[in-house]
C-alpha cells in the first residue's frame, strides 16, 4: 500500500497514457477501417493526455529530473551556497502553491463549461493541475525542509541514487 501512495503520480500517469492509446487506436481503427470515426475518441485523448503530462511533470519533479540551472549556486562559496539553496527551494515551494491554490479556483470555476463532444465539465481536465502540483508540493517541503537541515540534495543523480535502494 505504501509504495502504491508513493508512486501515485506513475500510476496515474501510466493509466492516463494507456487511456489515451487505446483511444487514438480506436479512433484509428474506426476512420480507416469502418470509415465511422466517433467524435469522441479525440477528445477522451486529450482530456487524458492532459492528465499524462501534470502526473508525469509531478513523477519527474520528485526525481529532480526537471531542468535547473545549477551554475550560480555551484560556483558560490560554501558560505553562500546554502542559502542559494534555500531561497531557490522557496522560490519553487512560492510557485508551487501559488498553482495549487489558483488551480483549485480554476478548476471549480469550470464546473459549468461542458467539452464539446463528451458534454462532461471541463473541471474533470482542469483538476489534474491543482491536484498534480499538490503532489509536488509535498515533495517540495521535503526538499525544502533537507535544505533548512544543511542535508540539500539537489542533484538529479544523488535523488534517484537514493530512490532505487
Amino acid at each position: 500500500m505504501k509504495k502504491i501512495i508513493s508512486n501515485i503520480d506513475i500510476i496515474i500517469s501510466c493509466a492516463a497514457l494507456v487511456i489515451v492509446i487505446l483511444s487514438v487506436i480506436y479512433g484509428v481503427i474506426m476512420r480507416y477501417v469502418f470509415s465511422s470515426p466517433p467524435a469522441w475518441t479525440n477528445e477522451l485523448a486529450g482530456i487524458t493526455f492532459t492528465w499524462v503530462v501534470f502526473f508525469g511533470s509531478s513523477a519527474a519533479f520528485k526525481r529532480k529530473m526537471h531542468i535547473g540551472i545549477e551554475l550560480l549556486v555551484e560556483s558560490a562559496p560554501p558560505s553562500i551556497k546554502r542559502g542559494l539553496i534555500v531561497i531557490s527551494e522557496l522560490i519553487i515551494f512560492t510557485f508551487l502553491s501559488f498553482m495549487v491554490v489558483y488551480g483549485f479556483i480554476y478548476a471549480i470555476a469550470a464546473y459549468q463549461q461542458p467539452t464539446s463532444v463528451l458534454r462532461i465539465p471541463n473541471t474533470y481536465i482542469y483538476i489534474a493541475i491543482p491536484l498534480s502540483f499538490t503532489l509536488m508540493l509535498f515533495h517540495q517541503i521535503s526538499y525544502l525542509v533537507s535544505a533548512l537541515l544543511q542535508n540539500p540534495c539537489h542533484k538529479k543523480q544523488e535523488t534517484f541514487a537514493k530512490e532505487k535502494k
